[in-house]
């Protein structure tokens, strides 16, 4: 991915890309594992799916022209956010915050800012959840906090905001007013849409309680922490064979091997 042709620091540019992917791979990774955890403890997935990408060299100058600022690499790792950016759908509203809860708790991501367009939508009617966080990216001379965009939403708000932004760009940000005004009214039907799914889904899990199923989670979550000590540590072997113990050893698997072989006979008549 190149810069425009009139700018000429590829190789710092380059460096920069190197960050962003890294960053990219590195919150992919976590988003994955906690999917998993969750499908595991909970017989559900809460992520449809996840697109991650990085800004086009041509989003990035426009968007900085747009600021009134030159196009530069420390103008875009300073001012544009969204260089790399990934998008989480979910099935309900309470996903997308309960998937952002358990963001903000990973030890090593560092959220900056938050931006709710479900509680607060923008006036054209957009819904989602936005999240600028940082990362560190391991290299290997140095660590590198860098930021990534996170945009949490559910299928039905990005349904719509697919729709509205390739009426955007067909009309370069002036489309006519009636057609703005269906695309706010169809912003509301999401919103109520979502509000409806969820209410159904509340309703279904409240209708099939399980009290046995939540006393051995209870259980298993009691034997998770105590075998999870586990997994980071060693523990030095405590018994030490001796050659002598070794023959011992020995001759009692060939002992056991010839009563396996008498037994065999037996059963098939040949004694």
């Amino acid at each position: 991915m190149d810069l425009p042709i009139f700018y000429d620091q590829r190789e710092e540019w380059n460096n920069a890309l190197l960050l962003y992917d890294a960053a990219l791979k590195e919150i992919n990774t976590k988003l994955e594992i906690l999917n998993n955890e969750f499908k595991l403890d909970h017989q559900y997935n809460p992520i449809e799916h996840i697109t991650s990408r990085i800004k086009t060299p041509q989003s990035i100058a426009k968007k900085l022209r747009h600021n009134g600022r030159e196009l530069t690499i420390e103008n875009i790792i300073k001012y544009i956010n969204d260089v790399a950016g990934i998008r989480i759908i979910c099935s309900f509203t309470s996903d997308i915050y309960r998937i952002a809860d358990l963001i903000s708790k990973q030890s090593d991501i560092k959220v900056l800012k938050i931006k709710d367009y479900i509680t607060s939508p923008k006036e054209n009617g957009y819904t989602s959840y936005h999240m600028i966080v940082s990362i560190p990216v391991f290299l290997s001379n140095r660590t590198v906090d860098t930021k990534v965009e996170i945009q949490i939403r559910t299928i039905a708000m990005d349904f719509w905001a697919s729709l509205e932004h390739k009426i955007y760009y067909k009309f370069e940000g002036n489309a006519p007013e009636h057609i703005k005004k269906e695309l706010k009214e169809c912003s509301e039907i999401v919103a109520y849409l979502d509000q409806k799914m969820l209410s159904l889904n509340e309703e279904l899990r409240q209708c099939n309680p399980n009290h046995e199923e939540k006393y051995q989670k209870e259980l298993v979550e009691n034997y998770r922490n105590v075998v999870a000590e586990s997994f980071g540590t060693i523990v030095e072997e405590e018994e030490v064979y001796s050659p002598n113990d070794q023959k011992v050893s020995q001759a009692a698997n060939k002992k056991k091997k010839v009563n396996r072989k008498g037994r065999k006979r037996f059963i098939f008549g040949v004694m």
